[in-house]
C-alpha cells in the first residue's frame, strides 16, 4: 500500500465529528472511533436540546457510511438500536430501564457491597454494624 493509499484514522475520525456535530450531537455522551473499516459509535445519541427522530439518525448514518474510506458502521448506543440492512437502516428506540426493573433482573449472587443508611448515624456506628454483620454471614 502506498503513502497515499494508507487511510489516516485521523483523518476519518475528525470527518466523523464534523458529521456528527453538524447535526448537533452531544458530544460528552457519544464516542467514535475508526478502525479497519470500521466506525465504532458507542454512547447515547442525542442532541444538545433532546433526541433524535429516526430519519434524523439515518441521515447521520449515511454520511457516516459515505465516507471515504468507511466501509461499516457500528452502534452500541444505550438509547437507540441501529443496524444496517443492505441498501436500508433498521432504527428502533431502545426503552429506558428502570432501577425497579433492573433490581428484578438481580439473581441475589452478586458480589453487591452497597449499603444504603437511612437515617444520619455516626460513621463508626455504621461501619461497627456492618463489620458485625460481615461476621454472621461469613
Amino acid at each position: 500500500m502506498s503513502q497515499d493509499e494508507k487511510v489516516s484514522r485521523y483523518e476519518v475520525n475528525r470527518n466523523v465529528r464534523m458529521v456528527i456535530t453538524r447535526h448537533d450531537v452531544d458530544m460528552t455522551r457519544i464516542d467514535y472511533s475508526f478502525m479497519g473499516s470500521t466506525v465504532y459509535l458507542n454512547g447515547d445519541l442525542v442532541r444538545l436540546d433532546g433526541d433524535f427522530s429516526r430519519k434524523e439518525i439515518e441521515i447521520i448514518a449515511r454520511e457516516i457510511a459515505a465516507l471515504p474510506h468507511v466501509r461499516d458502521i457500528h452502534f452500541e448506543l444505550n438509547n437507540w438500536m441501529v443496524a444496517s440492512s443492505g441498501d436500508s437502516w433498521e432504527i428502533k428506540l431502545r426503552k429506558k430501564e428502570t432501577a425497579a426493573k433492573k433490581a428484578a433482573y438481580q439473581t441475589g449472587l452478586s458480589d453487591d457491597k452497597t449499603v444504603i443508611i437511612e437515617k444520619a448515624e455516626d460513621l463508626e456506628v455504621v461501619l461497627d454494624e456492618i463489620e458485625a454483620d460481615e461476621k454472621r454471614k461469613g
